[in-house]
């Protein structure tokens, strides 16, 4: 508790910041010359004291040196690599707490419908990804969103049918939680009026109840994706290098993959490639592996997650983490809520884990020496999971376990402090935290102004004593922790549109300074990943991860963060993007 205290009430500012003179580090009579030393940079280096340094030296993929530059100098001799930053800023490099790097790379590789803003300009680039493959059984397309249907109607297939109606059209949200299909894809899944609903998941229905073409959460979705071809290592493989490329342009080199199967056709079954990558020496990524927990499948599937975790735990990749996939998303109805929806008292959500399973398999888990990581959107799942994580202290005692909710979305007041009490992380996707569309105009009729309060609370939590990590669940969101950084730190858009009304300040009392908005995406992330030991600060003896920023962070007006650029990414020392 004591260390969080003094995490949060540190470095709020550039003069409160303490410069860190070399005898601080490490006695240098004798010292063996460095590699690599980079020198006349502003260097954060987010250790306990938030000091700031002018040089690092490294030497085998480790730091050795950190301070200023005169005492640098006794690093360096003539083999030596000597780096002027010319004042640039350096971090240690990003992490990223929960993300989706297979499947968003297979996304962005196929008929990607991110980032388009109407349902007509959607329509238009599904018709052009159908008449660009004329011999495509499927056409597959990722990345819509709930605002193209603000005009008050939702997906529904006929619009898909008059793109296609010979060959199956799958379309996936943005957020991962609901399909759209055509009549073909229907048939295709085995789907009529009369097909139960699997526990977990619905279809859309219109008000005759006939089928929308909607499958919403995964039981329901993967009715269908369970008899789709199962794609190829390759393709895997392909996808998770175009992602890790991306990655590295935003500084990013750590990550918690949020859902990997053990068994499946689809993305999510990536085991195999990431060992592949790291057998071929191509993964620059250090990967924690959160294994899917199959909601229905019961305890006995430990032993198989166990199995895995002693399989494919080894150098940058660790499988030791467990995802429960709790509940939906608010804007299909599916966030699991302890009150009904405002707008539909009929219904107050959905669990895809029973709370009754949460409560006996996270306990397990936890005896078993598992992190545990719950999706957890509405106020009843983040509930829920404490409640589980509570269970598992009962039945097993404190131990350095780490667990953590994703997204964290509506908090009720009566639960802020229980993440401080628990020692449970509170993960939180910090672009979301703004008035876009969401936020502004679906949100609000869902659940009322009082639980819109209760959204995104990550000053709440700092200042009760909690911890907060940071991951973008990238390829729901951008995956880049400047535009989450500044978010978290204004609660406004980060991107607003040229000459466009700027939207207000969402919730301002939950604006966080920068050094904890830098935390969320360096040591505190990486504290989530069991990484902390070697990297997440820039500190003797950790590995040399690092990022070079264009500019200095705390010197320019916070709207300024997110034009800052990435100038390299290094991995161990490693150049793995841009150039020094």
């Amino acid at each position: 508790m004591f260390v969080r205290v003094l995490r949060n009430l540190c470095a709020l500012s550039v003069a409160g910041l303490i410069p860190l003179a070399a005898s601080s580090e490490t006695t240098v009579a004798g010292a063996e010359a460095a590699e690599l030393v980079l020198r006349n940079g502003h260097i954060y280096t987010m250790d306990a004291q938030r000091s700031l340094a002018q040089a690092v030296a490294i030497r085998g993929g480790r730091i050795v040196y950190v301070g200023d530059d005169a005492g640098v100098q006794h690093y360096t001799d003539s083999a030596t690599r000597v780096v002027d930053l010319n004042r640039k800023m350096v971090l240690p490099a990003f992490q990223d707490a929960h993300i989706h790097p297979v499947s968003g790379g297979v996304a962005y590789s196929g008929c990607a419908l991110f980032d388009i803003d109407t349902l007509a300009q959607v329509l238009e680039k599904v018709s052009q990804c159908s008449l660009e493959n004329p011999e495509a059984a499927f056409i597959r397309g990722t990345g819509w969103n709930w605002g193209i249907f603000l005009e008050g109607k939702g997906p529904d297939r006929a619009l898909l049918d008059a793109i296609d109606s010979t060959r199956p059209i799958i379309l996936g949200d943005s957020d991962g939680h609901t399909l759209w299909l055509n009549s073909a894809a229907l048939v295709f899944a085995g789907i009529e009026r009369t097909t139960p609903e699997p526990e977990g998941g619905e279809f859309g229905r219109n008000a005759a109840g006939e089928l929308t073409g909607t499958l919403l959460e995964g039981p329901a979705m993967d009715m269908l994706t369970s008899k789709l071809p199962a794609l190829t290592i390759q393709e895997k493989a392909e996808a998770l290098l175009y992602t890790q490329r991306y990655l590295h342009s935003l500084g990013i080199t750590a990550i918690q993959d949020a859902y990997v199967r053990l068994a499946g056709n689809d993305a999510e079954a990536s085991l195999e490639v990431y060992r592949k990558l790291q057998e071929e020496g191509k993964l620059e990524l250090r990967v924690v592996a959160a294994l899917a927990w199959e909601p229905g499948a019961g305890l006995e599937q430990i032993d198989a997650l166990r199995a895995a975790r002693e399989k494919y735990s080894d150098g940058r990749l660790q499988a030791t983490a467990v995802k429960f996939w709790a509940d939906g998303i608010l804007e299909s109805h599916t966030a699991k809520m302890l009150e009904p929806y405002t707008d539909d008292p009929g219904s107050d959500g959905l669990l895809m884990v029973p709370r009754a399973e949460l409560m006996t398999a996270v306990p397990a888990l936890d005896a078993t020496g598992f992190q545990v990581h719950i999706h957890a959107i509405g106020d009843a799942t983040v509930r829920y999971a404490l409640d589980a994580f509570a269970a598992a202290r009962k039945a097993n005692g404190v131990r350095d376990s780490r667990h953590l909710t994703a997204h964290t979305q509506i908090v009720h007041p009566d639960d802020i402090g229980r993440f401080d009490r628990l020692d449970v992380l509170a993960g939180f996707s910090p672009y979301w935290a703004y008035a876009d569309s969401y936020v502004a105009e679906i949100n609000p009729p869902q659940i009322g102004d009082k639980r819109m309060g209760w959204m995104y609370p990550i000053r709440s939590i700092i200042d009760s004593g909690g911890r907060v990590v940071f991951g973008s669940d990238w390829s729901v969101s951008t995956a880049d922790p400047l535009l989450g950084i500044e978010t978290a730190v204004s609660r406004y858009d980060p991107e607003p549109a040229p000459g466009s009304t700027p939207n207000p300040v969402f919730l301002p009392e939950q604006r966080i300074s920068l050094d904890q908005a830098i935390a969320g995406y360096t040591i505190d992330a990486a504290y989530a990943n069991f990484l902390d030991a070697d990297t997440g600060s820039l500190q003797l003896g950790k590995y040399a991860d690092l990022v070079v920023i264009s500019d200095n962070l705390f010197a320019i007006p916070v709207e300024k963060i997110s034009d800052a650029k990435v100038t390299a990414t290094m991995i161990e020392g490693k150049v793995v993007y841009g150039e020094l």
